[in-house]
């Protein structure tokens, strides 16, 4: 069997559209699904029967304890026999996504098309953090935009404040400014760092925080929503060249390993040179 189009809702339901072989529509009318986690510690959990309504299964997730990992989902046939389900869908829809990280939760299901067109589920705990939608590189600020990921905060504006740790060192700077519902806006002046910048690393890294007193939690600014994998070696944003006495300091946003939004400052050179 294979699906054309394959979802899950913020109510963790699996949602699939089914292709029989022949590529005509499905007229089954029961279904049975499994999902096999892949890896060293093979395990199947059965979905159950479930019902067919003109071609569309909708399976509920939500009550199912899965491991994290990537779990193949299976087509059980009439006699027992586990079939991988294909998919002719990658499955990934940003606005979907997005509707679905605003939603608290402690677990985060996505649907996955693998290499050879085989439908997965991938599990994974999460925490809340501070999603970034938009990043924008000006001479003396950075401005940075976005929405709470799996965070339970209620409607309305709440004070938050932007704070940057400066990696290994002692440097903090914090900007204030809020949270409405679930959406902050806040551009983030770089003099502090630059004033703070010390010469004699080869880097400065500044980490980024959302701290919002309503939520008692400081909240990483990254980026998951998307399908976008690696992204520190993907996603490369321009920088800027601020003066520090007869020098220069060089400042870029960037992703780092964990795709957890940072500043790198680094020694632009002198006055004279960031003229050349």
């Amino acid at each position: 069997m294979q699906t054309v189009v394959n979802r899950i809702d913020p109510e963790d339901v699996l949602d699939l559209r089914l292709r029989a072989a022949d590529g005509r529509p499905s007229d089954i009318s029961r279904a049975r699904l499994a999902l096999r986690l892949l890896g060293e510690e093979p395990e199947t959990v059965e979905v159950g029967e479930l019902p067919v309504d003109n071609g569309r299964i909708r399976a509920d997730l939500g009550g199912i304890e899965l491991r994290d990992g990537t779990w193949e989902v299976l087509w059980i046939d009439p006699d027992g026999a586990e079939v991988p389900v294909r998919t002719s869908d990658p499955g990934f829809s940003l606005a979907e996504r997005e509707a679905y990280i605003a939603r608290p939760r402690e677990r985060d299901l996505r649907v996955l098309r693998s290499p050879d067109g085989r439908l997965r589920v991938r599990a994974a705990a999460v925490k809340p953090h501070a999603e970034v939608q938009w990043v924008d590189v000006e001479a003396t600020e950075v401005r940075l935009a976005g929405v709470l990921a799996y965070a339970a905060l209620g409607e309305g504006r709440h004070e938050a404040r932007l704070v940057a740790r400066q990696r290994g060192l002692s440097g903090v700077s914090e900007i204030p400014t809020e949270v409405e519902g679930a959406a902050f806006d806040v551009r983030m002046a770089l003099e502090p760092l630059v004033e703070a910048h010390d010469f004699a690393r080869k880097h400065n890294e500044w980490d980024l925080w959302l701290a919002v007193p309503a939520l008692d939690a400081e909240l990483r600014l990254a980026s998951h929503a998307d399908d976008v994998v690696g992204k520190k070696n993907r996603v490369r944003f321009p920088r800027t060249l601020l003066d520090k006495g007869e020098r220069k300091v060089a400042i870029r946003p960037y992703y780092t390993i964990y795709d957890g939004l940072s500043l790198l400052a680094k020694d632009g050179g002198t006055a004279s040179e960031g003229d050349r």
